[in-house]
């Protein structure tokens, strides 16, 4: 077997190619089980602990049964953050500064144009880490045996309650704000949650997302004859 040109080692020693990932590379219930539980959201800003991407995502599936019912947008909702098990979870101001230096260095090299080198250094950029993400989303959603892309409603459904998931962890995370977030944010709905949330230590987190992903996927769920 020849390795990937781009590769990276998972947790259960699977190479991983990051190029052209397949459903055969993921193993959901172990490496992006155990991996997400580990992954802070907010760079591991939370002073309470790590508060893990796995964790939010069980938090917003909770929300979406509980408040619609729909097992659609709740699958596509558990999956939507599972392409962080392999790059991270880099939180959109990163992006965004990322995304301003790769048009500050083209400028730099193309100084007679520097405008539009700029523009198209950042063009580059979001279409590169838009295009890992999706590669990553079509591997993970063939390993659940579930259709991709979702349709579009379900994925505006899903970025509608990211955002709200987002606007209420600041508000229970976070003690106050320096300046106001990005206007979508704290225009967000927060979420209704039964108390505050707490951090999950790592294990919990994964055995959570888990049984989650066995519960809206469940032809996932290990046969007694494989046993």
């Amino acid at each position: 077997m020849t390795a990937p040109d781009i590769w990276m080692q998972t947790g259960t020693c699977r190479a991983l190619d990051l190029i052209s990932p397949t459903a055969a590379g993921i193993d959901l219930m172990t490496d992006v089980a155990e991996a997400l539980a580990r992954t802070a959201r907010f760079s591991g800003h939370v002073r309470a602990g790590v508060y893990s991407v796995a964790q939010h995502t069980c938090l917003g599936t909770d929300a979406i049964l509980k408040a619609t019912g729909s097992l659609t947008i709740a699958r596509a909702f558990h999956l939507h953050d599972a392409h962080d098990f392999a790059i991270g979870n880099i939180g959109t101001p990163t992006v965004e500064a990322l995304e301003e230096r790769v048009g500050q260095e083209l400028a730099k090299l193309m100084p007679h144009m520097a405008d539009q080198a700029a523009r198209i250094g950042r063009a580059c950029f979001r279409k590169a880490h838009s295009g890992q993400k999706r590669d990553l989303d079509a591997a993970i959603y063939g390993a659940a045996g579930h259709p991709y892309p979702p349709a579009p409603e379900i994925l505006q459904a899903v970025k509608a309650w990211d955002l709200r998931m987002l606007r209420t962890e600041r508000d229970h995370l976070f003690n106050g704000v320096p300046f106001p977030w990005a206007d979508a944010v704290e225009a967000a709905e927060p979420v209704p949650l039964t108390g505050r949330i707490s951090i999950w230590p790592w294990p919990k987190a994964a055995d959570e997302w888990r049984a989650r992903l066995l519960m809206l996927f469940p032809h996932l769920v290990p046969s007694a004859d494989a046993a």
